[in-house]
């Protein structure tokens, strides 16, 4: 009987050893399984982060546009009524055929001081003119960039008034006065 008892608990043990050996087996492999699907899904994550802080910075970019666009609504409201644009006094006074806002009738404003300017929410000869020159130079230094800081748009805000009020006689006889907007 002990031969038999020594047989069985040898076996006992091999079974046991053996259900051990295949238990940590299992159990490394769906550690690994697991282990791989957390890493997965933190790469997921951090991807969805990535694409989050995008979406958030396009977000903010669009609300500036609303930001500006709601300002130039503002400014159109507020415009004085009866101020309409007479193209035929601004042709005789510049001897050039000018458009509506066009604010590159003002002496130092350019195509690309233009562009710059309506990008920023200033595009009507009204909104020039309620604009401080401090807030123009920083514009065009964001925008622009250093070479910019030659610019002086101290006197842009009154040119800027006069055409918008149609005084284009007043306007050409100050730009006259003017070398290069300054």
């Amino acid at each position: 009987m002990n031969e038999r008892f020594a047989s069985d608990l040898g076996f006992i043990l091999f079974v046991l050893i053996v259900a051990a050996l295949l238990g940590f087996l299992i159990g490394f492999y769906c550690r690994r399984i697991r282990r791989s699907r957390f890493l997965a899904l933190e790469n997921e994550n951090e991807q969805l982060k990535i694409k989050l802080d995008a979406s958030m910075k396009q977000l903010d970019a669009c609300n500036k546009q609303l930001e500006i666009c709601n300002k130039q609504l503002d400014d159109c409201k507020q415009q004085k009524k009866g101020n309409a644009f007479d193209a035929t006094a601004a042709r005789e006074a510049f001897n050039i055929k000018i458009e509506e806002n066009d604010l590159k009738i003002v002496e130092g404003i350019g195509e690309k001081i233009d562009t710059i300017l309506k990008k920023n929410g200033i595009a009507t000869w009204y909104q020039l003119s309620q604009t401080h020159p401090d807030k123009i130079t920083e514009i065009l230094l964001a925008d622009g960039g250093p070479n910019y800081k030659i610019h002086d748009p101290g006197t842009w805000p009154a040119q800027a008034l006069l055409a918008h009020e149609g005084k284009w006689k007043q306007l050409k006889d100050y730009q006259d006065q003017l070398n290069g907007g300054k």
